[in-house]
């Protein structure tokens, strides 16, 4: 089970920083591609022009060498949640494009096997027992 986790982590790993670098050395809208309404095509300028793109890109660079290292890679699964999910809302709900939600719901998997995999971390860490509400 070991190398599943570990070929999990490195493959999200690798894919997340290159991505990253990539929008990040050339951001530029797609255009054309099969399943790409013109909706998101018009989200996508939004988000270059207000360069709110680079900040997406700086969140999947650090979750990418977060899952490089055994220490923090749950860290980085954990803040890759929130991400993946918008991804997958953005593709569901603007783009709608199937190859895209079938992507995205296979990263998602992914990402819950590996957090699944320590939840019992998880679970004594962030759920830990209260005495009280406050």
């Amino acid at each position: 089970m070991k190398g599943v986790i570990y070929s999990i982590r490195f493959l999200l790993a690798l894919l997340f920083i290159y991505v990253a670098i990539d929008k990040m050395l050339n951001p530029m809208i797609p255009q054309d591609e099969i399943g790409i309404s013109a909706n998101f095509t018009t989200f996508y300028r939004l988000l270059l022009e207000s360069k709110f793109i680079f900040f997406v890109c700086f969140i999947e660079l650090l979750c990418g060498v977060l899952l490089l290292f055994k220490r923090t890679y749950l860290l980085g699964a954990i803040m890759l949640v929130p991400l993946l999910l918008c991804l997958f809302m953005i593709h569901a709900f603007i783009s709608k494009s199937n190859f895209y939600l079938i992507f995205d719901g296979t990263l998602f998997l992914l990402n819950s096997i590996l957090i699944i995999y320590r939840f019992k971390d998880v679970k004594t860490g962030i759920f830990k027992p209260q005495n009280g509400w406050i």
